[in-house]
């Protein structure tokens, strides 16, 4: 992986770990990322005018499955919050979604894995694992795993597939379309796609989240727009499996920033979970 990859994607995890910690403040996170997806389709509509590039029509039905994956993965992960807990949730469907995408990407592009490459994914996994923990007892450390059967942990599971699924459909995609057009395309229909329900079922939550937090919903819009972006670039000159592990770099600036800022404690389990994300992503820095 070029320094240039590495450096890409250390932005755009200082930049989906900062607008993730402005959606913690939102009453409603499933809405609050709803409008902020919505505001960053309005904000940026002259740019897109005025860079457009024309769209092959290989790639719509790509354009169009992505979005429907990620709308699919922003209800799955509003429907496991409402079941199960931050410790529960986040680890599942964060750490398994580079394992589905490693699986997907061998299947289904080809993509092989060198040996360090490969203990780098396994180690970024374990992080994310780790970092959610609340102690190293024993039935802590194994208790996401016993109570995969419950709905809440189903759920995860299913977010991290979703996750998995946009993630190799963008590195297809982005044969055919440019990456600036081809994010703000996902974001407006993906936005679309979950626009009647919205409207139909939560008219109420998303007047209220609006109202008590536009300035954060506009800015947090702006910033998951551009971290995207950036992620498509790298995606452009890396294999998938790669990125998709390397991105979790996010889950220790969230990690970082809940302590300096919202004065969570930073322990045991959320040192131990960095340093091994760390380790990961020196692995897979060191591919080609």
């Amino acid at each position: 992986m070029s320094i240039q990859v590495l450096a890409l994607l250390v932005c755009a995890g200082l930049m989906h770990s900062s607008w993730n910690l402005l959606s913690k403040e939102g009453k409603d996170r499933q809405v609050f990322i709803w409008l902020a997806i919505c505001s960053a389709s309005l904000l940026c509509f002259l740019p897109f005018l005025l860079l457009y590039r024309a769209v092959s029509p290989h790639a719509w039905p790509l354009i169009a499955l992505s979005a429907a994956l990620e709308a699919t993965y922003y209800l799955l992960l509003g429907a496991a919050y409402r079941y199960g807990d931050l410790s529960l949730v986040y680890p599942l469907a964060r750490g398994s979604a580079p394992l589905f995408v490693t699986v997907i990407a061998l299947l289904a592009l080809g993509e092989r894995l060198s040996l360090i490459g490969g203990l780098g994914i396994l180690l970024i996994v374990g992080g994310i694992y780790v970092i959610h923990l609340r102690t190293f007892a024993w039935r802590e450390l194994t208790a996401p795993l016993r109570r995969l059967r419950e709905p809440a942990a189903l759920l995860a599971l299913l977010c991290g597939l979703s996750i998995a699924g946009y993630s190799t459909v963008d590195k297809v995609g982005l044969r055919y379309v440019a990456p600036l057009t081809y994010i703000y395309l996902i974001f407006v229909i993906s936005a679309l796609y979950l626009l009647p329900y919205m409207l139909l079922a939560r008219r109420a939550a998303v007047q209220a989240e609006w109202q008590a937090h536009a300035p954060r919903i506009i800015l947090a819009g702006a910033l998951a727009l551009l971290s995207y972006l950036l992620v498509l670039f790298a995606l452009r000159q890396t294999q998938v499996s790669y990125i998709a592990s390397a991105r979790e770099l996010s889950v220790v600036f969230a990690a970082l920033m809940g302590t300096a800022i919202l004065h969570e404690s930073f322990g045991r389990q959320k040192l131990v979970g960095s340093l091994l994300i760390f380790a990961g992503i020196l692995c897979i820095a060191l591919q080609p």
